[in-house]
């Protein structure tokens, strides 16, 4: 019994998951008067070097990092007075993952997708579950979306947050 309440405690005593915040810069989506297919590589400059934020929490050997959120949002550098802007010119975004290591044998995974925003300023997307980027992490990273849709009517321009979960042992 008393083997069992010292393993109980001991396990109660784990490093907790913790999330590390990644700042998205403000990026420029070309805007067109004549209609067109964004048919575009979206940039998203995300760095997966979280290897400093993990070491400043003290929390031992990692499991794995995960993405727990991502989210865009237009900003007003790009709009004029009387000039409104949104995600309307988006169909689709699928954001993937790949080693930038010369080499790896890393697959590209996809890590997060939204469809079809309509109106909106803020981009909430859907992440995929059970990605786990800490290989990623250790050989180094390069996060790139492909958007489907059409040029905006005028430029446009987002910056965003994207939140990752590490797993401590």
């Amino acid at each position: 019994m008393r083997l069992a309440v010292i393993l109980l405690v001991v396990a109660g005593c784990g490093v907790a998951d913790f999330d590390v915040t990644q700042p998205i810069i403000e990026q420029r989506v070309q805007g067109s008067a004549l209609p067109g297919p964004l048919g575009m590589l979206f940039p998203l400059p995300l760095s997966l070097d979280l290897s400093a934020k993990i070491k400043q929490q003290n929390s031992g050997p990692i499991d794995g990092v995960t993405l727990s959120s991502l989210t865009l949002s237009i900003t007003k550098t790009a709009e004029p007075s009387g000039d409104t802007d949104d995600w309307s010119f988006v169909d689709s975004i699928d954001v993937y993952v790949s080693s930038s290591k010369s080499g790896s044998t890393l697959p590209k995974l996809k890590l997060a997708h939204v469809a079809s925003p309509g109106t909106v300023r803020t981009l909430n997307f859907i992440v995929e579950s059970g990605v786990n980027l800490k290989p990623y992490v250790e050989e180094g990273s390069v996060v790139e979306g492909t958007a489907t849709g059409r040029a905006p009517q005028d430029d446009e321009t987002y910056d965003g947050v994207a939140v990752f979960t590490v797993h401590p042992l």
